[in-house]
């Protein structure tokens, strides 16, 4: 029997601060590693995390560790892109750039009580808890277990 694996997307608005610092020392944290991955042509995450992980922890002892584990992922995925782009003439920066306000979180980093509608998450000062904004199609997410997050920052997380 073929076994499939069903991934499901839901957005869930947050009634609560999260620090802007922590949007601006992941943002850092990006930036470096996308600097390096493309001073040193780096596409695997294996090999920026290996020669990378280490020294952001050094400089960042506060900051929970997953943090800097998700940033190597994601710069390792927008240098990917940001080659083919390049590849086919299609990227008009010289080098890759993050400029959102996004951070990427894993199950170590978030967690969800769909019962109580509320989700934790790990910051440099500890656990902050949120309450989330629901309505009836969120419901249908009670029974399943939550992954991967993003956090991102205002309408559509760019800049001012």
């Amino acid at each position: 029997m073929l076994l499939e694996t069903v991934k499901l997307t839901a957005s869930f608005k947050l009634d609560g601060l999260i620090p802007e610092s922590l949007f601006s020392t992941y943002r850092e944290v990006l930036g470096r590693l996308l600097d390096y991955a493309w001073a040193g042509r780096i596409t695997s995450f294996k090999r920026l995390k290996a020669e990378k992980y280490h020294e952001l922890r050094a400089e960042y002892p506060r900051l929970p560790s997953h943090y800097i584990y998700t940033a190597c992922q994601m710069a390792c995925s927008i240098y990917r892109s940001f080659r083919k782009l390049r590849k086919r003439g299609l990227a008009k920066a010289e080098k890759p750039f993050f400029k959102k306000r996004v951070i990427m979180l894993d199950d170590h980093l978030f967690s969800l009580d769909l019962e109580g509608w509320e989700a934790s998450i790990a910051t440099g000062e500890g656990r902050i808890t949120l309450k989330l904004l629901h309505g009836t199609y969120h419901e249908r997410f009670r029974v399943m277990r939550a992954g991967q997050a993003w956090l991102v920052k205002g309408g559509d997380g760019l800049l001012p």
